[in-house]
């Protein structure tokens, strides 16, 4: 499928911009000489339920697609003045400019100057810090060799725990589904993960991206994401069968994971969605009060399809410890929670024991999204997300080593890809499932430990991937059974944001090629600007709009015309 794009130049800038507070704090403590790590949000998302409009016949694999090229236009369209200004400034004041479509933001250094001249553009609806120095790699709280009664089993406890091997003897092993392992890279040579890594692609990928060195050899260097790797798919051919999903095949994602490095976080969830991964697994966090960008991408995962498994950190029994991604608001609310916010693609998973008790170290919810900049203040001290969602073994977990053998580690990081491997499972019994249908079917077939319900120790409770995946044969998915009706030649999306002060944000959707006309009316029926009148290819189109000087406040409507067919979305302009 190819879609297209038409460009609309953002000509003006007024006061909208935001600075984050914490990022304000920052800008004091800086020298003139020093830049400053930043995202800068661009004014401009998806509409979802025009997207769930445009793809209601779609497979899972086709909505995915689309979306992706849906979000890439719109980031073009919206970014493009952002960073021709930013290429503007002299040698000093920039540098490392990087556009970022999943959370429509562009991530840079930039000079404190720099950073205030930005914030005054219209397009740019919020400019916070890009490199928290906590922020990385959520490290095992203990790695030891494996011993000889370990590598003595021929499948892992935590596999046979949650029934894995059970849902093999149905047929169903992961078989034709992507997992992108976000991690400190894979060993691919290792027996066990080789014959099962994503390689030798048309576009001439090879295992994934080494998106810290930025080159294609995704190559481990550490240890972590070749355990992670193996506990997702590791098949045993050297011994021990450690993988959930041994016929999964796996896509390598190696990030920065040191310190700061969250802009390759959302590089490596862009490259996964981009080339078909159904499947990201991630054992990374940043503390503190969340992170406006990371959440918006994973917002659009959601709107993907891609499923996000994240652990929720070793911080241990202390209330609200829970880290960013592992804070974002799940893809389903279970009837424990109070639905009221925003949602996301991530499942955030705690870890147990091989007695089912809860480990010492797995962080804790609540989470709040309170004090943070709106709309991303939706989840207060009074109305808090549950989390983790969903717990699964990580206490002495033996999976495959870097430089290959076998090592046993603890953490959260070893719960997640587990969960990660199940999914895979319940995808290859089930392919089409959204992301909240396969969020509800593990956390309502969960083995309920700890308080009765969904609360902030376990979650929901303990994957069992046998009961999931019998759950999910009986559930109709995405493309099985299309409800709503066929697109009629044209769709719009809403309006972003509405009300509008000077910049207004929307796609379009034209099923066929045509001269389409875009222009806006108010309430008389009278045209007051012509948008666009052009031919166009079929696909999705999106726009940015700046109101013209003389345009008053009031209410209006954007009116589209193409092969016979009129839609109209209404708006209300206050400056």
């Amino acid at each position: 499928m190819k879609y297209f794009l038409v460009l609309l130049i953002v000509t003006a800038a007024a006061f909208s911009g935001t600075i984050h507070p914490d990022l304000l704090d920052l800008m004091q403590t800086y020298s003139g000489t020093e830049l400053i790590p930043v995202f800068m949000l661009a004014q401009g998302d998806l509409d979802e339920e025009w997207v769930d409009a445009v793809t209601f016949d779609m497979n899972r694999d086709e909505r995915q697609e689309f979306v992706v090229d849906a979000l890439k236009n719109i980031a073009l369209v919206s970014q493009t003045e952002i960073i021709s200004e930013l290429e503007l400034y002299a040698p000093g004041n920039v540098s490392g400019i990087l556009s970022l479509w999943l959370a429509n933001a562009v991530y840079c250094e930039a000079s404190p100057a720099v950073i205030r001249d930005m914030s005054l553009r219209s397009d740019i609806t919020l400019i916070e810090p890009a490199a928290n120095p906590e922020a990385g790699l959520i490290y095992p709280v203990e790695v030891r060799e494996a011993t000889q009664e370990e590598l003595d089993k021929a499948i892992t406890w935590n596999v046979t725990l949650v029934n894995a091997d059970d849902v093999w003897a149905l047929g169903y092993d992961g078989s034709g589904v992507i997992v992108g392992v976000i991690d400190t890279g894979t060993d691919y040579n290792h027996m066990d993960l080789h014959n099962n890594m994503w390689h030798d692609t048309a576009a001439g990928y090879h295992y994934g991206w080494d998106f810290y060195d930025n080159d294609n050899d995704p190559m481990d260097d550490y240890g972590h994401g070749t355990h992670c790797s193996g506990t997702v798919l590791g098949d045993g051919s050297e011994g021990t069968e450690t993988g959930i999903a041994p016929g999964a095949t796996c896509m390598a994602l190696r990030i920065n994971y040191y310190s700061g490095g969250e802009a390759t976080w959302i590089q490596a969830m862009e490259f996964g969605t981009d080339n078909g991964a159904a499947v990201l697994t991630m054992s990374l966090g940043a503390p503190g009060t969340g992170d406006a960008t990371l959440r918006v991408a994973e917002e659009n995962l959601l709107t993907a399809g891609v499923f996000h498994s994240v652990a929720a950190g070793n911080s241990g029994s202390g209330s609200g410890t829970i880290l960013s991604s592992g804070d974002c608001p799940p893809p389903w609310f279970h009837p424990d929670q109070t639905y009221h916010g925003g949602m996301s693609a991530v499942v955030t998973v705690g870890a147990t024991d091989s007695g089912d008790n809860i480990a010492s170290f797995s962080s804790r919810g609540p989470v709040t999204w309170w004090g943070s900049v709106a709309p991303w203040n939706d989840y207060s001290d009074s109305q808090p997300l549950i989390d983790p969602d969903i717990s699964g073994p990580g206490v002495d977990i033996v999976s495959t080593q870097w430089t290959g053998g076998y090592t046993t580690m603890s953490g959260t990081s070893m719960a997640t890809p587990l969960v990660a491997g199940v999914v895979a499972l319940i995808l290859d019994a089930n392919p089409n499932l959204t992301v909240a249908q396969i969020d509800s079917i593990i956390e309502v077939t969960s083995l309920d430990l700890g308080a009765a319900g969904k609360e902030n120790t376990f979650g929901a409770g303990r994957i069992d991937a046998l009961a999931a995946v019998q759950a999910a044969l009986s559930l109709v998915g995405l493309g099985d059974n299309p409800q709503g009706v066929n697109p009629a030649g044209i769709l719009i999306s809403s309006i972003n944001p509405n009300p509008v002060n000077d910049l207004a944000a929307f796609e379009i959707y034209t099923e066929n090629p045509g001269r389409v006309d875009v222009g806006v009316f108010d309430v008389s029926g009278r045209r007051i600007a012509i948008i666009s009148s052009e031919e166009m290819a079929a696909g999705t189109h999106a726009y940015n709009w700046m109101v013209p000087q003389g345009v008053g406040n009031g209410i209006y409507f954007v009116r589209v015309n193409a092969n016979g067919s009129t839609v109209t979305q209404r708006m209300t302009i206050i400056k």
